[in-house]
């Protein structure tokens, strides 16, 4: 039973974790999509590597929502199994 709680708290911190990256990569794209707007209004230069690093961050928000809902599940079978 031991092991089971282990496996729950670290579980926890994992999901915890997921948050915490999901949260600012969240924050990150919310930041290259202004960056984005700001270079468009012109005719910038740097608007093909701004528009890469908008692909990445859209790609990690997806990445760690996923891990996030998987991560979540798990936690759930988890608790399940201690009661």
């Amino acid at each position: 039973m031991g092991a089971v709680r282990g496996d729950l708290l670290d579980a926890g911190a994992d999901a915890k974790r997921t948050t915490t990256l999901l949260r600012d990569a969240r924050s990150v794209l919310r930041r290259v999509d202004t960056l984005a707007r700001t270079a468009g209004a012109g005719d910038d230069p740097s608007l093909p590597v701004i528009a890469e690093v908008q692909s990445a961050a859209e790609r990690l928000v997806t990445l760690l929502g996923r891990r996030q809902q998987t991560e979540q599940r798990s936690a759930k079978q988890t608790a399940r199994r201690v009661r």
